[in-house]
């Protein structure tokens, strides 16, 4: 016995809501991920790392305002040294030179 062409439709309705709903949310990148928990971790005591958070510092740049003043390329040349040495008056962090392109992804993602 064959499906009625109620249920037919209602199968290619759901597909269809199935695929544009998959299409629609991208996968979640691991390095945006890895990068939030780095600006977490080891930036979030001076700087505001997303749109509803505050700079703890007044004198700390958004991470939106960074994202504004540095194309991905410059930043990453810019934090490239600061893990190791700080700068101005932030101490040295615990971030790795691989751990900076992943932080660059994640400020690069925040919307302006």
């Amino acid at each position: 016995m064959s499906p009625s062409p109620q249920v037919l439709l209602a199968t290619a309705l759901a597909t269809s809501v199935i695929a544009l709903a998959t299409a629609a949310w991208p996968a979640p990148d691991p390095a945006l991920d890895r990068g939030r928990h780095l600006a977490e971790r080891d930036c979030a005591m001076c700087h505001a790392i997303d749109a509803l958070s505050h700079s703890p510092n007044p004198g700390a740049p958004t991470f939106q305002a960074i994202r504004l003043r540095y194309n991905p390329i410059a930043l990453e040349k810019r934090l490239a040294p600061w893990p190791a040495r700080g700068h101005s008056t932030m101490p040295p962090r615990t971030l790795s030179a691989s751990d900076v392109p992943d932080l660059v992804a994640y400020i690069q993602s925040l919307e302006p």
